[in-house]
């Protein structure tokens, strides 16, 4: 999808915006199906675009999303933001959700349930996201300016 469509689509009145990242990989296909299922549920009360991690294209939207300039799997950005509050937990919809821990890195720290409840109550959505960074003494955290 071209840059200026969705530049369009923002200043539109059009329903929330949710960016799925996610690569053409069995774990990544896997959340891609239990996410498909609760947007499912969920009518078409967003308008979702899919951006396959390692397609040149998605490059842009990446950096512009401000997502983890490190390797990840699989990212939800909705109305410009991965990070959300809630029950005083911040939540991060990049890497794998709760349901695929086990399978080694790339393990995150939401749920489907987390994801039902933003695309439900967007207030719980975070201002912006929070970009992680890995270095050698592990996963660090700075605010997107």
């Amino acid at each position: 999808m071209n840059l200026w469509i969705l530049g369009l689509l923002a200043a539109a009145d059009v329903p929330p915006m949710l960016e799925v990242f996610y690569k053409e990989m069995p774990p990544s296909l896997e959340t891609l199906a239990a996410v498909d299922s609760v947007l499912a549920a969920l009518g078409e009360e967003w308008t979702v675009f899919r951006w396959v991690i390692t397609d040149p294209a998605a490059a842009e939207r990446i950096e512009a999303c401000g997502l983890p300039d490190t390797h990840f799997p699989f990212a939800l950005v909705l109305n410009g933001s991965y990070s959300a509050m809630i029950d005083g937990e911040r939540i991060d919809f990049v890497h794998f959700p709760l349901f695929m821990h086990g399978i080694g890195r790339h393990e995150g720290n939401w749920s489907l349930d987390h994801l039902r409840r933003v695309l439900e109550d967007p207030g719980l959505l975070l201002e912006r996201g929070v970009r992680e960074t890995l270095d050698e003494t592990g996963w660090t955290e700075c605010l997107e300016d």
